[in-house]
């Protein structure tokens, strides 16, 4: 996988991942990792060092999971160390070659995955580290682990910490910017995976969330957040929250405020994806809760079109399953949202919400999330239409040619 000088592709049909159709006959000039040139006009091969045709193929933005957990079991400790390590890294080169060149951490331990797969030591994404998110006690990232750590917390690495009031939160959201975070993560309400805390509950006060969101500010990044009531979306929204995670019980009201605070809004994971393997009747409560919820949810958000939608999974990327859920995601998140808004939530969308990192971006060489001059190298060469079904995007053999920051990683051109 040797790094060229210059590469071209030529013949291809653009998506550059905001427009509604595509950009015909084009070739797509990139130097080194990044893309200088995309043109109709006549450019001489001779000039580069390798050369793909695109011929009946669709060239586009690698897609981003905006919401991975990504180390999280070792943290916990339910495997080894050294196994959940090579596990992380396997499914992490699983997912590039799957077309995801970018990963948003939702709070895991990712700091030396991050830093091997930067430096070429191994092949995965491009990682948008958060550190720990950061819990209210009792609240959805409470567990018996976190307590055993608390007094240790800040320099242990971990995918949890615990914070009480304005000082322990002010604290907590500096040391993930000591671990490196591009991004900070909240729980502001109730879960499905945690037993303490209902899926109604409101977690931290509006102080509390306001002062992660000052220090974030002061940082010169964002604040994303879990949360699925109105209440919470609101107490969020109010505190300066710039990405709401899950808010599958959202209402017309607050649903018309993520609409004027311009926020972005992640509505995963796909929960009628298991009412439709599982039945309703088989599934745990708070899941139960949550799907019957997730019809009306999304009839809101095809109203609100102005809302900006991010695609995630929230998987850990050690989960048995996780290409398979990743798959099935993007089937079903164009049934939701339709193709295009799906296929910009996946891609152009990103962008956007990665340029609220500013001065705290670990990229800040390119723009990810597009293909236009000035764009990182990171992208797919598609044998099918993702503008007319992004489920194209679920099969891997379609997927012609994987590239991220100009290197290859899967040419089945010839």
């Amino acid at each position: 996988m040797e790094k060229h000088r210059k590469k071209l592709i030529k013949n291809a049909a653009v998506f550059d991942g905001h427009s509604s159709g595509l950009a015909h006959g084009k070739k797509i000039v990139i130097e080194d990792d990044l893309v200088t040139e995309i043109t109709g006009d006549e450019v001489s091969e001779e000039n580069f060092d390798e050369v793909f045709d695109g011929t009946g193929m669709v060239a586009m933005p690698g897609m981003t999971d905006a919401h991975v957990h990504m180390g999280c079991l070792f943290a916990k400790g339910e495997f080894p160390v050294d196994y959940a390590t090579v596990l992380t890294v396997a499914k992490c080169k699983d997912a590039l070659m799957a077309g995801f060149t970018t990963f948003r951490d939702a709070g895991s331990v990712s700091e030396g995955l991050k830093l091997a797969f930067d430096e070429g030591v191994l092949p995965g994404p491009r990682i948008y580290p958060c550190g720990a998110y950061i819990s209210q006690t009792c609240g959805h990232g409470d567990s018996e682990y976190a307590h055993t750590y608390r007094d240790i917390q800040y320099r242990h690495p971990s995918s949890t910490v615990l914070a009480d009031g304005v000082p322990e939160i002010i604290r907590a959201v500096r040391e993930q910017f000591y671990r490196g975070a591009s991004h900070i993560k909240l729980m502001a309400g109730g879960g499905c995976m945690s037993s303490c805390d209902p899926i109604e509950t409101v977690q931290f006060t509006a102080e509390e969330m306001k002062a992660a969101c000052d220090v974030a500010a002061d940082y010169g990044t964002y604040v994303m957040a879990h949360l699925y009531t109105p209440k919470a979306i609101l107490r969020a929204l109010g505190a300066g929250v710039r990405s709401l995670e899950h808010a599958h019980l959202i209402d017309e009201t607050a649903a018309e405020q993520v609409a004027a605070a311009g926020a972005f809004l992640n509505p995963m994971p796909q929960f009628k994806k298991y009412e439709d393997m599982l039945g309703v009747e088989n599934m745990p409560p708070k899941d139960e809760m949550v799907c019957c919820a997730e019809a009306t949810a999304t009839e809101i958000l095809n109203r609100h079109e102005d809302i900006r939608l991010l695609f995630g999974t929230d998987m850990m990327i050690t989960g048995p399953d996780y290409q398979v859920e990743q798959s099935e995601d993007i089937r079903y998140y164009e049934k939701r949202f339709g193709t295009m808004r799906a296929l910009r939530a996946l891609t152009g969308t990103a962008n956007e919400v990665f340029a609220l990192t500013t001065y705290q971006n670990p990229y800040p060489k390119g723009k990810i999330g597009v293909l236009e001059a000035g764009s990182y190298a990171d992208l797919l060469l598609v044998d099918g239409d993702p503008t007319k079904s992004v489920s194209v995007l679920a099969d891997t053999d379609h997927l012609r040619l994987i590239m991220k920051g100009g290197t290859v990683y899967k040419n089945t051109l010839c």
